[in-house]
């Protein structure tokens, strides 16, 4: 499955982190779990390699690296606490601020594997980003998930 959206690149201006254009996208770096960069403008791309008939968690854990993606492309924090329920109060202030200093952002998230364990689960991804412009970074990114009432959350960002 590809989605995607084209994003144009505006102008680059310092931002709170004291950084612009593609520094400020590698300060977004250490915001929610030390390496793991974000998604910010409205482009995103999700290969995820066929592997036959998904299980249902699978297939719920797909919409929810999807929705992970999309709530930080629409710089939606409600929708990105509702993706990572545990987010401090530290760090949604720290996404926010890095929200104001990224003007566009090219995401490519390819899903290497999900592993399942009851109510915990593992997504190893290969990520590409490109902000404002210029690629910035690829880098694996591992999310941490668990399955509560509320079906699949992501409980920590890694690589």
């Amino acid at each position: 499955m590809r989605r995607g959206v084209s994003a144009e690149s505006g102008p680059r201006a310092p931002g709170p982190l004291g950084c612009s254009g593609a520094l400020a996208g590698f300060a977004l770096a250490s915001l929610l779990a030390g390496p793991a960069l974000a998604l910010a403008a409205p482009s995103f791309e999700l290969e995820t390699p066929s592997h036959g008939s998904a299980s249902r968690d699978e297939q719920d854990i797909r919409r929810l690296i999807t929705d992970y993606a999309q709530a930080i492309e629409a710089r939606d924090i409600p929708l990105f606490k509702k993706v990572k329920p545990n987010l401090s109060k530290e760090e949604e202030d720290r996404l926010r601020r890095a929200f104001e200093t990224i003007q566009s952002q090219v995401v490519k998230i390819t899903v290497l594997a999900i592993e399942i364990q009851g109510s915990q689960a593992t997504a190893r991804l290969a990520r590409r980003d490109t902000i404002n412009g210029s690629l910035v970074s690829s880098f694996p990114q591992t999310l941490s998930l668990g399955r509560g009432a509320g079906g699949w959350a992501i409980e920590q960002i890694g690589r």
